[in-house]
């Protein structure tokens, strides 16, 4: 999917949903209200619950991709949209990339570091092998242990 496809394809979701800017930041269970410009109508009248049933962001946008009904014990449901894809829109239009570009290059460094490390001799450590066969601690005479 392209850029533009991945954006028109959360957009519709948001739109068939009914979601507004209120459920975008409100706290699921309170009330939203769609029109708080409307003085005509008691806002406790106007008010619905908030379309999102989970309240970090992360969570929503499962919610809102998720293919079929959304399970919020499900970390990793398959969503409508290819994680590669999703990656890259988060990169191209979501991030200042040139703030992460330090970080990115961090990791590939710590990458390469570790597989250049040379093997770890192992240490030598005692032998803590027993052999419970040489100790007298079960008698099998049961006139001594009684």
């Amino acid at each position: 999917m392209t850029d533009e496809q991945i954006e028109e394809l959360i957009w519709d979701e948001l739109k068939r949903r009914g979601v507004i800017f209120q459920d975008m930041i409100g706290m699921p269970g309170y009330g939203v209200d769609p029109h708080p410009d409307d003085k005509t109508t008691l806002s406790n009248r106007r008010s619905r619950s908030n379309r999102f049933t989970e309240t970090f962001g992360s969570a929503r946008m499962k919610e809102l991709l998720c293919k079929g009904e959304y399970n919020p014990y499900d970390y990793h449901p398959p969503l409508k949209i290819p994680f590669q894809d999703l990656f890259r829109f988060w990169w191209s239009r979501c991030i200042e990339q040139h703030l992460f570009i330090d970080e990115v290059l961090e990791d590939i460094f710590s990458y390469f570091t570790e597989e250049m490390r040379p093997p770890e001799k192992e240490k030598e450590q005692m032998d803590m092998t027993l052999d419970l066969d040489q100790l007298p601690l079960f008698t099998t005479d049961l006139e001594q242990a009684a």
